[in-house]
């Protein structure tokens, strides 16, 4: 689903890549650039949005209307495509790329906060990366914010990420603490699953390490990690529509990856 902002509901090419714009401007979000080309918005050759760079954090999201609304504006493109290469979300770098051929959105809503959703596609693949090192380093920068508000100081952190099978990995992350004088390591364990709407499931969360550091990170850490148990979690804010994706597949070799694809072919 994509956002647009605009006076007035977009009628030509040319307004729908500003009004576009504008709805990704409305959130924070400053995109490199929008590309709208064709006849009409019933006959584009190609609608391409163009993200690198832009800066989003975790409470971006993209809601679509409330119930059954008739579409305001329908936009078919022979090729579609939303690129981010990459861009930045909670400071992390994350590679993310949305292509489709055959595309059909249905707008809804009004026209200072509407909503482009991709309602059909002849073909579409979706993929999202993350190195293995931001990952890490988005790891740490958690960890410490949780640990220091206990007096605790993250020195270091290692991130182990196994895939199982096609859609699920295991997850260690050795955290190397100082708790006064002494140095301690502290590990949380875990599992990772995405289905088919590309929700992410976490669960077997567990705490081990030194005993010391386990004891004391129990006591403040155990409550989030309970609240994060088999917690679903939208893996793209943006969302397909509702599409219905398919193929979903997890790689860790060069950190983590993910992709799909959707569409009738």
């Amino acid at each position: 689903m994509l956002p647009f902002s605009a006076e007035k509901i977009p009628a030509s090419p040319d307004e729908l890549a500003a009004a576009l714009a504008g709805g990704f401007a409305a959130r924070g979000v400053v995109v490199k650039s929008v590309r709208a080309e064709g006849a009409g918005l019933a006959a584009l050759a190609e609608l391409r949005i163009d993200v690198s760079g832009a800066r989003c954090g975790r409470d971006f999201r993209v809601a679509p209307a409330a119930g059954e609304e008739e579409a305001v504006v329908v936009v078919r493109a022979e090729r579609f495509a939303l690129v981010g290469e990459p861009l930045e979300f909670e400071s992390t770098p994350v590679r993310l790329r949305v292509e489709a051929a055959g595309a059909e959105f249905r707008g809804t809503g009004p026209a200072a906060d509407g909503v482009l959703r991709l309602a059909s596609a002849e073909s579409g693949a979706l993929e999202l990366a993350v190195a293995h090192a931001d990952l890490e380093a988005l790891v740490h920068q958690l960890a410490r914010g949780v640990a220091e508000k206990q007096g605790v100081e993250v020195r270091q952190t290692k991130l182990t990420l196994t895939a199982h099978g096609p859609r699920a990995l295991s997850f260690r992350c050795t955290v190397t603490t100082k708790v006064f004088v002494m140095t301690a390591e502290l590990s949380l364990c875990g599992e990772l699953a995405v289905d088919e709407e590309l929700n992410v499931r976490l669960s077997g969360l567990t705490l081990g390490g030194d005993a010391l550091i386990t004891k004391m990170a129990a006591g403040f850490a155990r409550p989030y990690l309970d609240k994060l148990e088999g917690r679903v979690f939208p893996l793209l804010a943006l969302g397909l529509g509702g599409l219905q994706v398919r193929d979903v597949e997890i790689t860790t070799a060069a950190g983590l990856e993910v992709r799909a694809k959707f569409g009738r072919a």
